[in-house]
Order: structure tokens, then C-alpha cells, then sequence
């Protein structure tokens, strides 16, 4: 197919009307410019016999050349072909070429599908090649390789409470306002791979270091074991981070099942960034483009001399409506065996004798949002959410406490600090944003309510307490991180109750992972290249209600209650 057509292109422009015709009555000039173009054509090295290309190669040259010498702006394009030689470079032969074949059928010198024909053809010959050597499965039709790695110096500095009881002094003995800090150089590797496959399936793989849900840091010369630990591997291991495929056949939706990247709109404040949850996820997305005014042409007016003035059409006013529906079953623990041999197991952990749940524990979330998108980049986006935890499977049947005040720092971090029991939260999550010029600012934030935090509060030891429900967050950015030299700065406030949110999936580095905790955060990036980003992120926070401890486990600073922490990191980071 594509060697008869190429054919008859050489027929068609040698003996005969060329498919786009010549414009006519200009004279014998253009004659003589379309014969002086041949010539500059006949003379090129690309084409000539002791060129090294193949016939069939220079039999495309002389077609694609002699189109857009037709096209009469052959000398500049012609000139720039042959001394960037991109056309029919071994690698990047159908991407380099569709540009000008693109160029091609946009002067109707070529229809589409003869553009397709060739496309295809060079990308054929591609993948014959040394470089297009790589071997794909017949279903795969896209893929994509990418990931990124992070180098990190952190700081943590927790502090305690000065009115908390104390056990007898000693090393690892918390004091009155005692401060513990810890300074480390870590390092993070992500690779993924993800692609489409046919019939609108797609799927997703990504490896990454750290086996904790909600950090993919290592941290250097962490590893112990005497000599033989110095420069260790012990804990640099590779772990499944994402491991997913999903269907997009139907229109609007797609369907994803597996360990994915979170499919809900969020926040830090109500779920850390590095956790990919397990489970089944259903998305639905519709475009909806609104125009308002502009239907009719303005009044007809005169200027000062009484000469009339074209009535000029009123701009539309137009907003693209971005509507979703996220919804999620998420696999949050599973209970291993369901059916036991013999009795089942009892616990006394929450105060009085009961059987060790069986059940998995799961949480699901209902979505519904918009994006509105206006002239001038100017945005809105709102997702208000449903979390709802059904079961509390082996793992998480004792009831959440949170530490207390009125116990020493040991005894305060060996109450339950993950319990799951009693949540029902409704998340609001929204942002705003515009553009300066070219400069991109936003104010973005959340709030957060349990509706069950008075049985949360009274299965902790403190009825009453109920009230302490909310969480919320407030923040300011501006500027973007997508170019080389560009630049970003983000400033926000946090506020989080004891009983408001779930303490296994809030951010764990703004806070140290903890509840009944408020404070600012503020980071700051700038690209050094487009793959390089080099950031700050510092956060000051304290403890809310001094009648409570700060529940969540603690992920670098041992203190319960956290009555002051800080937060320090630099990060350099390169994608890839």
C-alpha cells in the first residue's frame, strides 16, 4: 500500500496535476520558481545516487521534498530539513516526521490517511532497529516508564508538657519540658511503569524503598549489626507500592481495582500522600462547556462626525463545569482466619471481657465534586466526602484512647493510639485559583468533622468530650513547579481535634502523625531544571486541648502528650 502510493506521488508530480493544484494567472514567475526548486531538489544530497539512505528512503524524501517546494515556502523548510536531518534520523524517524507530515496535510498536499499510512510505515521501520528493539506484548499498546529519587536532610523536635507526671529520673526518662530531637540524611526511589492496554483496559506497577504505608524514606547508616553493618543493606529493601489495572470502556468512567494512587480528592491534613490504598475504586467525570451572553451584536453607534461605526459582536462569557463522582472500598485490614479452630479469642482491652472480632475492616468513601473553570485561569473545586469504617477486624479491635495527661510519657504511648472505632467523618476539601499575569496564586483548605466522636470520646475514658469533633485547614500558595527556574511557595494553618479524624492515615511528617494538635506549615520549591526541584518544608506545631493527649502513633518523636514539635526538611529532587 504505502510503495503504490509513494508511486504514484512520483507519477502525479512528474506527468501530471499535483492533488493540491497551483494557484493559476500569475504568470510564467512561478514556472520558473517551481523549475528553479526542482533543480534545488535534483542537487540535494539526500537525494542524489551517492547518498547512503535506501531507494525507498529517498523515494520518501523526493515526495515529501517536492510537496513542500509545491507549497511555495520550500526554501526555507527544505533548508531547515536538510541541515537538522530530522526527518529520517534512525530513532526518531515517525516522531520527528509527523511534524512535517502534520505541515503536509495542513496545506492539503496530503490527505490523513495517507499521512497515517506513513506514520505508520516509520514506525515500523523504528522498531526494527537497535533501538525499537524492545519487545511488548500484542495487548499492549502504550507504555510508560518514569519514577523519580529524592536525596533529604529532616529534622524532628518534639518537647514535653511541663505539668505531666514523671517517673524517677534516668537515660530515656522523659522530664518536665524535655525536648527529644533527631536529625537525619535519607533517601527515597520510586519506579513505575504504567500503561493502556486494548480494549480500554490499562494498568499500573510502581516499586518503591520503605516498607511503612505512609513514608518511602531510608535513612543512612540506620542499619546495626557491628562491623559487618557499616554501609548495610538492611533496610534498603524494594517493596510493591502501586499494583493496579483498571477499565475505561464505559463513557465518563473509569474502574481501577488493587493497590492504586489515592482516587479521591484530599489533603494532607486527612490523608498522608505517600499511601496507596488497596481496594476497588469507581470514578465518574463529565465536561460540561456553558456559554453565557455574546448571542447578539452590540447597538450600532456613530463617531463625532456622523460616520457609522460597525456594530461589534459581545464577547461570550464561558465556563467549563468539570462534575466527579469518586467512590472507594477500600480493604482496610483483613481478619486472618475468619473461622478459627476451636473458641474463638477474647480480649479484655476495652474493659471488660469480649470476642476478637472476625470480620475485615473496610473503609468507603462517597465523593461528589465540581471544578469550575473561568475565563482568565481562574478556578474553583470542591469535593465534599463521606468516610465510613465498617468492622474492626483483629488488628483494630481495642478502642482508640490517645494518650492522657494525667499519666507518665511511657505509660500515655502504650494506650491505643490506631483504634478505628466510632469514625464517620465528613471531609470538605476545596481550593481556589488564579492567575497574576503569568504568575499562578491560589487559597486552598479542608474541614473535617466525626459525627460519631461522642462515642469516640466516651470509649476513650472522657465522656463529655465529644466537642473536640473538628479539623481544619487554611492555606495560601503562589506560584508552580512544572519549568525549569519556576517557583513555589505554600503557607497553610492546621487545626485537629483528638476524636475528628483517623490517626493511621493523617500526613505523618506536619505533626509527627498526632491528633488534638494545631500549628502552620510552610513550603517553599524551585526548579533548578524541569527534572530537578529543590524544596523546604518547616512546620511549627502545639498541642490544642491541654486536658488531652495527642493520639497517633508516633512516628519520630516518642512523647505523649506533644506539647511543642518542629519540623525541618530540604529536599532535593530529580524525576525521571
Amino acid at each position: 500500500m504505502l510503495r503504490n502510493y509513494f508511486a504514484s506521488e512520483i507519477v502525479a508530480s512528474s506527468h501530471g496535476p499535483h492533488p493540491s493544484p497551483l494557484p493559476t494567472g500569475r504568470g510564467s514567475s512561478i514556472a520558473a520558481r517551481h523549475d528553479g526548486c526542482d533543480a534545488q531538489l535534483q542537487r540535494s544530497p539526500l537525494t542524489s545516487r551517492e547518498s547512503s539512505f535506501s531507494l525507498r528512503e529517498k523515494v520518501r524524501m523526493r515526495v515529501l521534498l517536492d510537496a513542500i517546494c509545491r507549497s511555495r515556502i520550500a526554501l526555507k523548510l527544505v533548508s531547515v530539513a536538510l541541515l537538522a536531518g530530522f526527518v529520517f534520523t534512525t530513532d526518531l524517524r515517525a516522531q520527528d516526521a509527523g511534524a512535517l507530515l502534520d505541515l503536509l496535510v495542513k496545506k492539503r498536499l496530503i490527505t490523513d490517511q495517507e499521512a497515517e499510512e506513513v506514520r505508520g510505515e516509520l514506525t515500523r521501520d523504528a522498531a526494527a532497529t537497535s533501538a525499537g528493539k524492545l519487545k511488548l506484548s500484542s495487548p499492549i499498546t502504550e507504555i510508560e516508564l518514569y519514577g523519580d529519587m529524592r536525596l533529604r536532610y529532616q529534622y524532628n523536635g518534639g518537647r514535653t508538657a511541663g505539668d505531666t507526671p514523671t517517673a524517677a529520673a534516668g537515660s530515656g526518662v522523659a522530664g518536665l519540658r524535655d525536648w527529644q530531637e533527631r536529625d537525619r540524611e535519607r533517601y527515597r526511589l520510586r519506579l513505575g511503569l504504567r500503561g493502556t492496554l486494548a480494549d480500554d483496559w490499562f494498568f499500573g506497577l510502581r516499586l518503591e524503598t520503605n516498607a511503612s504505608s505512609r513514608s518511602t524514606n531510608v535513612t543512612f547508616g540506620d542499619d546495626s549489626g557491628g562491623a559487618n553493618a557499616v554501609f548495610a543493606k538492611n533496610s534498603d529493601g524494594i517493596f510493591v507500592g502501586q499494583a493496579y489495572f483498571g477499565y475505561k470502556g464505559f463513557k465518563d468512567v473509569t474502574l481501577t481495582g488493587g493497590r492504586m494512587p489515592n482516587p479521591l480528592v484530599n489533603t494532607l491534613m486527612v490523608w498522608d500522600p505517600d499511601i496507596n490504598p488497596e481496594g476497588l475504586a469507581e470514578q465518574w467525570k463529565h465536561t460540561y462547556n456553558l456559554t453565557f451572553g455574546g448571542s447578539a451584536p452590540a447597538v450600532e453607534s456613530y463617531s463625532k462626525d456622523g460616520k457609522a461605526v460597525a456594530a461589534v459582536e459581545a464577547e461570550p462569557f464561558k465556563v467549563r463545569l468539570d462534575l466527579f463522582v469518586n467512590l472507594a472500598q477500600f480493604v482496610y485490614a483483613d481478619s486472618n482466619p475468619e473461622n478459627v479452630l476451636g473458641s474463638r479469642a477474647t480480649t479484655t482491652g476495652n474493659g471488660r471481657s469480649q470476642l476478637v472480632p472476625n470480620t475485615d475492616a473496610f473503609l468507603l468513601a462517597w465523593q461528589v465534586g465540581a471544578r469550575l473553570n473561568f475565563p482568565k485561569n481562574v478556578f474553583f473545586q470542591i469535593a465534599p466526602t463521606l468516610y465510613n469504617y465498617t468492622g474492626n477486624s483483629d488488628k483494630f479491635n481495642i478502642h482508640y484512647q490517645g494518650g492522657s495527661p494525667t499519666l507518665t510519657n511511657a505509660a500515655s504511648l502504650a494506650q491505643n493510639q490506631t483504634g478505628i472505632n466510632s469514625l464517620l467523618v465528613f471531609d470538605l476539601p476545596w481550593e481556589v485559583g488564579w492567575k497574576v499575569g503569568e504568575l499562578p496564586m491560589h487559597f486552598f483548605g479542608d474541614f473535617a468533622v466525626n459525627l460519631e466522636a461522642d462515642a469516640r470520646a466516651a470509649a476513650a475514658g472522657n465522656p463529655g468530650r465529644g466537642d473536640q469533633r473538628y479539623a481544619y485547614q487554611v492555606g495560601a500558595g503562589i506560584g508552580q513547579l512544572k519549568a525549569k527556574h519556576d517557583w513555589q511557595i505554600d503557607v497553610w494553618y492546621q487545626h485537629a481535634e483528638q476524636y475528628s479524624l483517623d490517626p493511621n492515615m493523617i500526613d505523618d511528617d506536619i505533626f509527627d502523625g498526632r491528633l488534638n494538635m494545631q500549628g502552620i506549615g510552610v513550603k517553599a520549591g524551585y526548579a533548578l531544571s524541569d527534572a530537578v526541584i529543590f524544596s523546604i518544608t518547616y512546620a511549627y506545631g502545639q498541642r490544642y486541648d491541654n486536658a488531652l493527649g495527642t493520639g497517633g502513633t508516633p512516628i519520630a518523636i516518642g512523647i505523649n502528650p506533644l506539647d511543642r514539635y518542629q519540623f525541618f526538611v530540604a529536599d532535593l529532587n530529580v524525576k525521571f
